[in-house]
């Protein structure tokens, strides 16, 4: 086992052995999540099934809330096969999530760590439970979480270049299509280029420079959101973007679970709630803080009395938004730390097959100590170590994506219990970072002990 592990070791000098750690890395996550999911028939959601008829007919009336690049990757799987698509697409996946894994192991190689240090660390990331889950599943949710990876990075490259040799280069245009297309994905990450910005203008060094970068950003950003709204709109008028298609809900929720209900006096989402005879308990609503913001079970019971279509009121949401736009975006801020306290999801019966019962229950339990109370409390020494070593570009790239995405989800989701799905959006960056200080406290020890010898 000692000899295995030393095949890391960045003093080899076999050539063969500067493969290994990263060949390594893939075949090993590859295998473990094929593992928890062995028939490679993805898991399916309602939501899945917007996504999957999308793909058959761009203008179905999915794509009045769906954007159009997840449903071409499913399209593209059943161009492979009309048959096995499904296995190909959690192959796909798979084989993205390695890849991403890989890329995080010459990131860590940058802090000049020990291989067999950048190896647990990427390990850790690569069976993380979230991101294995969601391989293989039919939602847009990890192929978002690989573009705006991939954003990241290619943000931080582009600035390590830039300040060498003050012009823009490859990475710098790579980065303005990776944040474009994570829109098209999912619209929630239309502003993900804010944080991203604000790192150019940091490091920009020339006035001129910085605004015809800003621009350029700018319009290679939006331009996949524009050519996807001028796409529906030729073929599919009915179709075309609006707002409060996309977050009423969340604001309906979102103000009743704050007792905001007689705000929305008039609506039919009220008139529906007072013909249930449940405007009483709505009337009872508060939210509570917490360290994990758990949502009230008798909200639960409410909600499930409500059809879609009632709790899709525009009325209602806009008749918040005139009347309390104040206590709505405290209310839906209040989640906000919920974020990163919550825990990621397990696994059925059938996943693992042949795992031994109690490997299963440290793999679980153990993920969900790193999460909770862990993730959080490593978050903010991350950012420490950052600010004390100087690597700001780090900091603004990654931190302001975190920032961004952790944000936007809890302002326009309606209660914390889907923060678990929705985190795995950053969930490669975000723990990129929280192991950091494990790196460097491993990194300390072991130099402490070479130099005892």
């Amino acid at each position: 086992m000692v000899n295995f592990f030393l095949r890391f070791n960045n003093t080899s000098t076999n050539k063969q052995d500067h493969y290994f750690a990263p060949i390594f890395i893939v075949l090993i996550i590859c295998l473990f999540c094929w593992w928890s999911n062995p028939s490679l028939i993805p898991k399916m959601s309602p939501d899945s099934w917007g996504y999957i008829n999308l793909s058959e007919d761009f203008s179905h009336d999915a794509s009045e809330i769906r954007s159009c690049l997840f449903p071409l990757f499913i399209k593209f799987c059943r161009l492979i096969s009309d048959t096995y698509w499904p296995q190909i697409f959690s192959v796909i996946q798979i084989l993205f999530h390695s890849v991403i894994c890989f890329l995080l192991f010459h990131a860590y190689l940058k802090f000049n760590f020990n291989k067999s240090i950048a190896v647990i660390l990427t390990l850790i990331i690569g069976f993380n439970p979230a991101l294995v889950y969601y391989t293989t599943y039919i939602l847009a949710d990890h192929f978002l979480a690989v573009i705006t990876t991939l954003a990241c990075l290619c943000s931080v490259y582009s600035i390590e270049l830039y300040n060498k040799n003050n012009k823009i280069n490859i990475y710098f245009i790579l980065t303005a299509i990776l944040t474009g297309l994570s829109v098209v994905i999912k619209p929630i990450a239309i502003l993900v280029i804010v944080p991203i910005l604000l790192l150019y203008i940091f490091n920009c060094r020339s006035k001129l420079d910085c605004f015809k970068s800003l621009v350029l950003l700018l319009v290679i950003h939006f331009s996949f959101h524009v050519l996807w709204e001028q796409y529906k709109i030729i073929n599919n008028p009915k179709s075309k973007f609006e707002l409060l298609d996309s977050i009423e809900y969340s604001i309906n929720m979102t103000s009743i679970r704050g007792g905001l209900i007689e705000a929305g006096k008039g609506t039919p989402l009220y008139n529906s709630i007072l013909k249930k005879n449940l405007l009483d308990d709505a009337r009872k609503f508060r939210i509570e803080m917490s360290y994990t913001m758990d949502t009230n079970p008798l909200y639960w019971k409410f909600n499930k009395e409500l059809t879609w279509k009632e709790k899709n009121d525009k009325e209602f949401a806009i008749s918040i938004i005139n009347n309390n736009p104040i206590k709505l975006f405290l209310y839906s801020i209040s989640n906000w730390h919920a974020f990163f306290t919550k825990r990621s999801f397990g696994f059925s019966e059938s996943s693992f097959p042949g795992m031994p019962e109690f490997v299963r229950y440290i793999y679980i339990v153990g993920y969900s100590f790193l999460y909770r109370p862990l993730l959080l409390i490593l978050v903010f020494i991350t950012i420490i170590i950052l600010v004390k070593k100087k690597l700001l570009t780090l900091l603004f790239s990654y931190g302001g994506v975190i920032l961004y995405a952790s944000l936007a989800v809890a302002i326009l989701t309606p209660h914390g219990s889907e923060f678990a799905r929705y985190r795995v959006w950053v969930e490669y960056i975000l723990w990129f970072l929280a192991l950091l200080p494990l790196g460097f406290l491993l990194d300390k020890v072991i130099r402490m002990k070479r130099n005892k010898k």
